[in-house]
């Protein structure tokens, strides 16, 4: 497998995975309703509320979709007749909402410029104008720009204004900082294959143990409702719906690798130094960020295009030459780029682009 030429990928997920988790994913056939399998289960559930100190009142559970099937069972399973609060800069914010709305759940919304971070003045306002808010839901960092949004001080609101706060953390989760207990989080969602170099297709959900315990007597989710997977995988490991048998394998493996390389913190280093080398050589060919450059997460920077080249010559000539960057979303589509640090990605790749952006950027003044 090693000897397979693979493109570096500078998208948000998938990442690059180690040899070591694809030869894991490989390696064995399970039946998902085998002990053998359900025993896997159990052992990465207990490894990912183990990545944050201050989880030890939550419980996890795995589901077989992208990172937006968790959000979406986040939201289906614990968002009920009580009124939420979205708070949105990005692409994913307004994709929260949508989800709310189809499913006819009562909501508010602040809508900030995906340019602008948000402002805790703005929704403290909104609180204390609708006391009949109960929930704020937040993306924590927003890839549409690369913005990790202030959680901290969202956090402090939930707790002053006893809210519970639900947190998209898909590309955030096991490389930034999670202080459960400091911000009233209620439920967290995230994806095995960003942050944590697991495969595609394997997502799961963080929540409270005092969320687990309040099942609705009416769902509005047959597959997305996580409570039926909580009352299974807690007990015996199995799940209602067929799991992917073998990103579970990779997902352990990929946990393993995890806290053997040092955790969250030693990730959010290793994607933060990646994003500063790449920075500074940008900004030696005159690239500027999207966004001040202290408003970025360590997982995802966004930046400017100058007048004059397309995305789609830059990304053919990085793709030709065995890197995938990643395109912007919206209004932003032709006039950034978007340069992700995560991945099993060798200090040698970060150089050879490095050497890439100047020979493209210099033929192209």
């Amino acid at each position: 497998m090693s000897n397979i030429k693979q493109n570096t990928l500078l998208n948000p997920g998938p990442v690059n995975m180690s040899d070591r988790v694809k030869n894991r994913m490989i390696r064995e056939d399970f039946c998902h309703r085998e002990k053998e399998f359900s025993a896997l289960v159990k052992d990465v559930n207990s490894q990912i509320v183990k990545i944050y100190d201050g989880m030890k009142n939550y419980e996890s559970v795995i589901i077989s979709s992208s990172g937006t099937g968790a959000v979406e069972g986040m939201l289906t399973s614990f968002i009920h007749d009580e009124k939420s609060l979205i708070i949105s800069n990005g692409v994913y914010g307004e994709r929260m909402e949508r989800i709310l709305r189809v499913q006819n759940k009562k909501l508010e919304m602040i809508q900030f410029d995906w340019l602008d971070p948000i402002n805790i003045k703005s929704i403290k306002n909104c609180l204390d104008s609708d006391q009949s808010i109960k929930n704020l839901i937040l993306v924590h960092h927003e890839t549409t720009t690369g913005r990790l949004n202030e959680l901290k001080e969202v956090g402090q609101l939930c707790k002053d204004y006893d809210l519970g706060l639900y947190l998209d953390g898909v590309s955030s989760f096991g490389a930034e900082e999670i202080a459960a207990n400091e911000i009233n989080l209620k439920a967290v969602s995230a994806s095995a294959n960003k942050c944590l170099h697991g495969a595609p297709g394997l997502a799961f959900v963080v929540a409270h143990k005092d969320q687990w315990e309040r099942a609705p007597e009416k769902t509005s989710g047959v597959y997305f409702d996580l409570h039926q997977y909580y009352a299974m995988q807690k007990t015996d490991g199995f799940s209602p719906f067929t799991q992917a048998t073998h990103l579970v394998s990779a997902f352990n493996e990929a946990m393993l690798e995890f806290n053997e390389m040092g955790g969250w913190k030693a990730r959010n280093n290793l994607f933060r130094s990646r994003a500063e080398e790449i920075n500074a050589c940008l900004d030696r060919l005159g690239i500027e960020t999207l966004i001040p450059k202290e408003d970025y997460s360590s997982v995802l920077r966004s930046y400017q295009l100058p007048e004059g080249i397309s995305y789609e010559d830059l990304h053919a000539f990085m793709k030709k030459n065995g890197f995938v960057i990643y395109q912007g979303q919206g209004s932003f589509k032709k006039n950034i780029f978007r340069i992700s640090t995560m991945g099993h990605i060798k200090e040698s790749d970060i150089t050879l682009l490095c050497s890439l952006f100047e020979e493209f950027f210099k033929n192209h003044d």
